[in-house]
């Protein structure tokens, strides 16, 4: 609660600073005897109270008994017109819209009305109405801003974190891919070392060392990552995509592209093979794959097809591919996907700018 006075006390501060003025003036004009005088008093702390509410508590409630508190006021005679100044000032804290509008110009009026009464009818009529009225307009439009201008941190906030979010999303993503692929290899080669390590010792062992320098590259891109995610390379990708299928006893195809691709472009397709690779070795049971990259309408295609039959629906293989879906369609392209008997086929398309 604490907290909550103090938040409202800093926003509205501008409003605050006011009341002892406007609520001090009439001080200046208390008259009569001592009982009169007492309730003069009694209006006036009243009136002071009621404006702090409002300003602490939101309150429609405490707008109307400050309303109350400057109509009796103004019975009081000369002096006490500023009070309506101070229910100009205060209404834009709780009201909006033509209930503002109607209070403003009601406290315009009144003002008048008093102005009138006590036989003011000259240029201190005028300096009162366009005063209370100056008063509730600029009070308006100052407090709209400052919410305009909470509004806009708010939304430079959630932007902020938004982004956050995208970033730590890309970077679980791009996690995913990069040691996806190299603990696929890893896992294979562990395989054929396993296999091999009595029948071929020297192959075993040149396994071994495989996996020994892919865990070491492994690190080493990690720590890229912890960074910045590395670029990819699609010539790269595409040559250790073979070496993998190799490794895996999966015959690989590889038709590279005929041109030089834009960086972006080449990155995503680069990412696309990877992950393909890696889904090939772990869900296909291929004995063949192939990697072609052509020239569609000025796109540019990537098609992985295998014939493999494990997996084939196409659940078993999209767990991976959600993240490179995304990836893709921030390219600007999509990725397409067929299971069938015969095999599968994903299919990346990629504008070229």
């Amino acid at each position: 609660m604490v907290e909550r006075w103090v938040c409202q006390a800093q926003r509205y501060a501008a409003v605050l600073v006011w009341v002892p003025v406007l609520v001090g003036v009439p001080l200046l004009a208390l008259h009569g005897g001592v009982a009169q005088i007492v309730g003069q008093v009694g209006i006036l702390l009243v009136a002071a109270a009621a404006a702090v509410a409002v300003v602490m508590t939101g309150r429609v409630a405490a707008l109307v008994v400050l309303a109350a508190a400057v109509v009796a006021g103004s019975t009081q005679g000369e002096g006490w017109t500023i009070l309506w100044g101070l229910l100009a000032i205060t209404a834009p804290v709780v009201l909006r819209g033509w209930p503002l509008a109607a209070t403003i110009g009601a406290a315009t009026v009144g003002s008048a009305a008093t102005t009138w009464v006590a036989g003011d009818v000259g240029d201190a009529f005028w300096i009162s109405v366009a005063g209370v009225l100056l008063a509730g307009a600029a009070t308006t439009a100052y407090l709209r801003l400052l919410e305009a201008n909470a509004a806009l941190r708010r939304t430079r906030a959630e932007l902020a974190r938004v982004a956050v979010a995208e970033e730590r999303e890309r970077f679980s993503r791009d996690l995913h891919d990069l040691l996806g692929h190299t603990l696929s290899v890893m896992v294979v080669k562990a395989q054929a070392v396993r296999r091999l390590v009595e029948r071929d010792p020297e192959a075993a062992a040149a396994h071994a060392s495989d996996i020994e320098r892919i865990g070491r590259d492994a690190l080493v891109d990690v720590r890229r990552a912890v960074d910045a995610m590395r670029a990819l390379s699609l010539c790269d990708e595409l040559e250790g995509a073979r070496q993998a299928l190799d490794a895996a006893g999966i015959r690989a195809e590889v038709v590279p592209f005929p041109g030089q691709l834009p960086e972006r472009v080449d990155e995503t397709l680069a990412w696309v093979v990877r992950e393909s690779a890696t889904n090939v070795i772990r869900h296909s049971g291929a004995a063949q794959a192939r990697f072609a990259l052509s020239d569609v309408d000025g796109d540019v295609e990537l098609s992985v097809v295998d014939d493999g039959v494990g997996g084939s629906a196409p659940g078993a293989r999209e767990g991976g591919l959600d993240g490179l879906r995304r990836r893709v369609a921030a390219a600007g392209g999509r990725l397409d996907l067929d299971a069938g008997p015969e095999g599968f086929r994903l299919v990346a398309r990629v504008p070229v700018p």
